[in-house]
């Protein structure tokens, strides 16, 4: 019998050692590998390679691998579209998409990190370059905690034909994007492929930090960092936000998230900005309450459908003015709602955000009221039919809600 055990153990180590796959982690293994998706195909080019040299200023260690997957654009591709707009032509002006591993470096504009591979013209708005880039990262430098960050433009849920659009615009390839079902097909491979939710799902793009997004994302990460807001050229403050992370490889993913969005804030002493870090385990509870919102305040005849209109009016809103505060929303539902019902629920509606908020911070000004998430209520633009292809409006009776206030 024990003979029996000893082979079965024998064959469970011999299995481990051909799949890489262990019931506890190898004790070498680095406690993070950060990714980040810079698609620089665009009119942000500079910024792109900024930011890189900001986290070479750090660069990688036994416990941090820095991983950077940048696609740079053409200067006939910028000037088609934006004329008399500069180009970046620094760093040999290459034009095609790499791969880098972050090494550490003085040089303030020169990139000197190890190349790791050159690609060729790829398109970051295919969510297949995403999930390739990811799964090449965890593959070849798998960590016990793992943060990915998309780099560019964002628009919330919005779609290419509205104001604002999707995520990851390839300027090179036709401006194709990223959508929220085409992010969510990404990110569930991802997740499979590091066999449990990434840690923690960065959305340096701007207007990210919305209700729908981390609906749509709940289930393939455990805590989303985003802005509100219109994040500005410059992003994030790699250097000051990976040299904290350097220096205490053992945070969890909760400092680190806190970390990001407080310096995040501090980077930007002169403009309005606002930045979160919401746990996204409390989204399933989040849409569940607004569904029964939705259908309370559908179903209040004493109070009149112009004054949620104004509820929405009145609330915090960003640069998309048809997203406004959640947190917010409620407490002019709370004021404004002659409905017992409906707030009660506005008043669970914020417990719940408040169990969600790990950290919200802004620099006060015209975003003061920013506490995290916003979601779609539009009262400026009009509604969007694209909204209907978000999980979260086929989950809910949100968007029937918006719908019957219109009429």
């Amino acid at each position: 019998m024990k003979n029996k055990y000893l082979i079965i153990l024998i064959l469970l180590i011999i299995s481990g050692l051909l799949t890489g796959c262990f019931l506890f982690p190898p004790s070498n293994l680095a406690e993070w590998t950060v990714m980040v998706y810079l698609d620089a195909d665009n009119e942000l080019e500079s910024f792109g390679i900024k930011d890189i040299n900001e986290m070479e200023s750090v660069g990688s260690t036994s416990q941090v691998n820095i991983l950077v997957q940048i696609d740079r654009i053409p200067y006939s591709v910028l000037a088609s579209l934006y004329q008399g707009h500069l180009d970046d032509f620094s760093n040999s002006d290459w034009t095609t998409t790499r791969r880098y591993y972050i090494t550490k470096d003085v040089h303030p504009f020169q990139i000197n990190s190890t190349l790791l591979a050159d690609l060729g013209e790829l398109n970051m708005g295919d969510p297949q370059t995403l999930l390739d880039f990811a799964s090449w990262a965890i593959t070849n430098y798998p960590a016990k905690k793992y943060l990915l960050v998309i780099w560019n433009h964002g628009g919330g849920f919005r779609d290419s034909s509205s104001l604002t659009k999707d995520l990851a615009w390839d300027y090179t390839n036709g401006e194709d994007k990223i959508t929220m079902s085409d992010l969510e097909d990404a990110l569930s491979a991802i997740s499979s492929q590091a066999g449990r939710k990434l840690d923690i799902l960065g959305m340096d793009a701007c207007l990210m930090a919305m209700t729908e997004v981390a609906y749509q994302v709940k289930d393939f990460a455990e805590i989303m960092v985003a802005s509100q807001e219109n994040t500005p050229a410059d992003g994030w403050p790699y250097d000051t936000i990976l040299e904290e992370l350097v220096a205490q490889p053992l945070m969890p993913k909760e400092e680190l998230a806190i970390q990001i969005v407080d310096k995040c804030v501090l980077s930007y002493p002169f403009y309005n900005v606002t930045f979160s870090a919401n746990d996204l385990s409390q989204m399933d509870t989040l849409a569940e309450q607004l569904s029964n919102l939705a259908l309370a305040v559908r179903s209040d005849y004493s109070t009149p459908k112009n004054q949620y209109v104004q509820c929405g009016e009145k609330s915090q809103y960003f640069k998309d003015r048809d997203f406004v505060d959640l947190f917010d929303l409620c407490r002019q539902l709370l004021i404004n709602s002659n409905s017992g019902q409906v707030k009660s629920i506005a008043t669970s509606i914020q417990q719940t955000l408040n169990y969600a908020r790990i950290k919200s911070l802004n620099n006060g000004g015209t975003l003061k009221s920013s506490n995290g998430l916003s979601i779609y209520f539009p009262w400026y633009a009009g509604y969007s039919n694209y909204y209907i292809f978000t999980n979260f409006a086929q989950d809910t009776f949100w968007d029937e809600m918006l719908l019957h206030l219109r009429l």
